[in-house]
């Protein structure tokens, strides 16, 4: 990988050491040029082709393809959205519960994928049920795993990557236990697409949604459903308007949704972010998704290594290394991570504040493909420094 021929292609990271992928990724060149030439040609020709919803200017077909082979899936099997939350709440409202349904969530999981069943919770009777995820093993997460799942338990939720350390789940071994116990695994994908391959069939799991817009370097505001084949005559559309049927009665009311994910996307939309979507998938597969993974890896095992034994500074990355993706937390003893995040931006360093283990409080940082090995070292020493002046 010719991680310095990459970064040419996105601006931002001549400008700061950028460590937020988990955020927002920072969008290479031909993601914003497919932006600013569609937005161009609207000035220019009119928004017909938006408005109507053509393939040649939407590449609404294109792009769900993309991200069915990018997936291991088919394009019928894909949604078009803007949100992780999104997916989230379309198979949340569009499934049927009965009154003490069990969901069993990941205690790190991101609102996104949670607060659907509070919601449902207070609407429909369910009762959420908190897994919180040990980091010495997948064997771990596992045994947590069959000691809260019961006869009544209908979903398992997690987010096949953490956000607060870059925790990746054993995804495939958890399909197969919801799957014994007559219930579905639902994913959150948004820390995890552009981090490394992924199978949805290998995963097993039945519903998985991400947005596009971190790891993946895609615009703000673009993301994806998938739903299993055969489960989307099950998940009924609570969301309706304009598109996603095959045919709508403007006398009687009465329609008939498609049986494809389309079903789910309706209403106005900015549609040039999604061939700008299809070109993030583009550029990331170009570098190579194994190569990607492996770089992060070696980059999370310098970080740690540099932040190891420093004075006062706490690193929480997953204890496991199986378990590690791209992304690492630190924190520093007795300051808030909202104070040791404003100082290292102060610095030029962009990342967010952080929850760890315990209560604890840092920063994440996410070392996505395109960091450089001397960017790791001058926010290790940063985190280092800050420390000492404590």
């Amino acid at each position: 990988m010719d991680v310095h021929a990459i970064r040419e292609y996105i601006p931002a990271l001549q400008n700061c050491i950028y460590l937020n992928a988990g955020g927002i990724g920072p969008s290479p060149k031909p993601v914003t040029d497919t932006l600013i030439r569609l937005a161009q040609q609207i000035s220019e020709d009119g928004p017909d082709g938006m408005a109507f919803s053509r393939e040649e200017f939407t590449c609404a077909k294109e792009t769900r393809a993309k991200i069915a082979h990018f997936l291991g899936v088919d394009a019928d099997e894909i949604s078009l959205l803007r949100s992780t939350a999104e997916g989230f709440d379309i198979v949340g409202h569009g499934l049927r519960w009965e009154p003490g349904d069990e969901v069993i969530f990941g205690g790190g999981d991101h609102p996104a994928a949670r607060a659907i069943w509070a919601i449902l919770a207070r609407r429909q009777g369910i009762h959420p049920i908190r897994l919180d995820l040990r980091d010495d093993s997948p064997e771990a997460i596992l045994e947590d795993a069959r000691r809260l799942i019961t006869s009544r338990t209908r979903l398992i939720s997690l987010s096949h990557v953490t956000s607060e350390n870059g925790l990746r789940v054993p995804a495939r071994e958890l399909a197969d236990l919801a799957h014994a116990h007559g219930a579905y695994l639902m994913l959150d994908g948004c820390q995890a697409v552009g981090q490394f391959p992924i199978d949805l069939r290998e995963l097993g799991c039945d519903f998985y949604a991400a947005g596009a817009y971190k790891w993946l370097l895609g615009p703000f505001g673009t993301g994806f459903l998938w739903v299993r084949r055969d489960l989307l005559p099950s998940v009924e559309p609570s969301w309706v308007g304009a598109g996603g049927t095959i045919s709508f009665d403007p006398e009687t009311g009465a329609w008939e949704p498609l049986p494809t994910g389309q079903k789910f996307e309706f209403g106005a939309r900015y549609w040039p972010v999604v061939p700008a979507m299809g070109a993030a998938i583009d550029f990331v597969s170009g570098v190579g998704l194994d190569a990607i993974a492996a770089r992060s890896r070696a980059l999370v095992t310098r970080m740690c290594e540099r932040l190891s034994g420093q004075p006062g500074v706490i690193e929480f990355a997953p204890r496991c290394a199986a378990l590690r993706t791209g992304m690492v937390g630190a924190a520093v003893r007795g300051m808030e991570g909202k104070e040791l995040a404003a100082r290292l931006q102060a610095r030029g360093i962009h990342l967010r504040a952080n929850r760890g283990p315990h209560g604890l409080t840092g920063v994440r940082l996410c070392l996505a493909f395109f960091v450089t090995e001397d960017e790791v070292d001058r926010a290790a020493d940063a985190i280092a420094e800050i420390a000492a002046s404590r």
